[in-house]
């Protein structure tokens, strides 16, 4: 079976390690680093503390996940961290201590390289801010993506009261089929979990599952385990824990069965009625169906009575890409025993994919979790979907002007042509009058890691649907503003099935 990508769009520190339990290192020349590019007032000094980082990629046989720290002295020195990192067949390495190096370029571009016992890992990313940043793995064997977040220098316990995350969750269960999840979990008195769990199984949807378990967090690493039950059939999950910050956990499955991924974001306030729930919400989804990858975007509008109007969305299915697709619909908010939770059943006016079913948990009103339960497509008989991602409100008005500044870029894919599995990271210009210029690093299977590769393009923005086209990594790209801060965008060559962001740059 080829193997893809199924990222949750959010670093990567995973090394070629955890081929049944065992390990290999990674013998990649390191190159020397990112130059030139735009100004934006980046040093290696930018980046400077304790990161927590999460990630997902894969290998020639395998599905990897990583979750763990570093330590980064601001002079270029990783003197300290560890981590985890599994995959599907079981294997494991846990607490590896790993050191290294890094520089940060002044675009923001940077190459970190980390040295554990399994091998040698290097990772070209981008800072959005000297607190967060992406990045790809270089490596001709493993294709892996992801994020890092700068941790609080003084980690607190969890509240002694009452607080709800919503977790997302993806990978694959026991016998490797795609696997993903969302739901609410209560965390009282710090330890003890009850919530409510929806799960999609290689298309089997499983809804509202009871769930309870524990949680203990020391520090800033701990453990959580929690049980579903669906009939008469109970299943329990196993996770390392790191803390993030107050309103971020990340997750990495530790029992001997399930490979999974993900993390938990602090649920605020809710829209406790559908009639509270409204305004305009770009979606942002990537998963499978049974014909291979699948990514989508667009926009849909909630207008407080239960309806889906004014929608449209974008999307490519295993190389096959289906542009501006209306679609209309209802959704609710499914009641006060699931906080936040809502639902939606969406038609489209044409595509392969007739309709969508969803389940959303909200963090807040503004973003919402979400799992696609549910696809159909008349063409294709037994035909099942799996997609996860999530959706946040959109500023209305959106037009050239407001899309100004530096944005870091963030890509990853499959290209049916010949290339292979993408990734990509850079920084790009945006004046505000439709033009973009940049620099970008990234790799591909066939062609292996490009560095400082310089781009120009133009773009506009439908200051409507707040939908625009550009040219991004040197692929063209339809995308969507949810603000002037954070846009989502999937390739529009059909043969690239690629989905990225751009997030606008905060200067040190």
């Amino acid at each position: 079976m080829r193997k893809f990508l199924l990222t949750l769009v959010s670093i990567v520190s995973l090394g070629v390690i955890v081929g049944c339990g065992g390990g290999s290192s990674n013998t990649t020349p390191v190159p020397s680093g990112p130059t030139g590019g735009n100004n934006v007032g980046f040093t290696t000094a930018s980046l400077k503390g304790t990161y927590v980082f999460a990630a997902n990629g894969i290998n020639s046989s395998n599905s990897l996940a990583v979750v763990g720290t570093f330590t980064a002295d601001g002079t270029g020195n990783i003197a300290t961290g560890s981590r985890d990192t599994i995959n599907d067949t079981r294997g494991q390495v846990l607490g590896e201590s790993i050191s290294g190096s890094y520089k940060v370029n002044q675009d923001g571009r940077g190459q970190m390289t980390l040295t554990g016992s399994s091998g040698q890992s290097i990772y070209p990313f981008v800072l959005s801010s000297p607190s967060a940043g992406k990045l790809f793995q270089d490596s001709a064997s493993v294709d892996a993506v992801g994020r890092f977040e700068l941790q609080p220098s003084a980690v607190p316990a969890l509240s002694s009261g009452t607080s709800t995350y919503v977790i997302r969750l993806m990978g694959e269960d026991p016998s490797q089929n795609p696997y993903a999840a969302v739901g609410g979990l209560t965390v009282t008195a710090g330890t003890t979990l009850t919530g409510t769990i929806d799960e999609n199984d290689s298309g089997t949807f499983n809804q509202q599952l009871p769930a309870t378990g524990t949680l203990t967090l020391t520090s800033a690493t701990g453990t959580m385990s929690y049980t579903t039950t669906n009939s008469s059939t109970q299943t329990t999950h196993d996770f390392a824990v790191f803390y993030v910050s107050p309103s971020r956990l990340e997750l990495i499955s530790t029992d001997a069965s399930w490979f999974l991924y993900g993390y938990a974001d602090l649920q605020t306030t809710v829209s406790a009625s559908t009639s509270a729930f409204t305004g305009n919400q770009v979606l942002n989804l990537s998963g499978f169906d049974v014909l291979g990858p699948l990514e989508e975007t667009g926009r849909l509008y909630l207008d407080g009575a239960g309806n889906v109007s004014n929608a449209i969305k974008d999307y490519n299915e295993d190389g096959t890409l289906y542009q501006d697709v209306g679609l209309n619909g209802t959704y609710s908010i499914t009641g006060a025993s699931t906080p936040g939770r809502w639902t939606a059943s969406l038609t489209a006016n044409s595509g392969a994919i007739v309709n969508e079913n969803l389940v959303g948990w909200q963090v807040s009103p503004q973003q919402s979790l979400v799992l696609a339960d549910y696809g159909a497509n008349p063409s294709i008989s037994n035909y099942s979907l799996l997609e996860t991602g999530d959706m946040r409100t959109q500023t209305i008005g959106l037009s050239n002007g407001n899309v100004k500044g530096n944005y870091a870029q963030f890509f990853e894919g499959y290209d049916f042509g010949g290339v292979g599995n993408f990734e990509s990271t850079g920084n790009y210009l945006a004046d505000g009058n439709g033009n973009l210029s940049g620099t970008i690093d990234f790799q591909t299977d066939t062609q292996g890691f490009t560095q400082n590769r310089s781009q120009s393009s133009t773009y506009a923005v439908d200051n409507i649907f707040g939908r625009g086209t550009a040219t991004v990594s040197g692929v063209p790209v339809i995308f969507y503003t949810v603000d002037d801060s954070t846009i989502y965008m999937i390739s529009s060559d059909a043969a690239a099935a690629y989905q990225g962001t751009l997030t606008l740059q905060t200067a040190p």
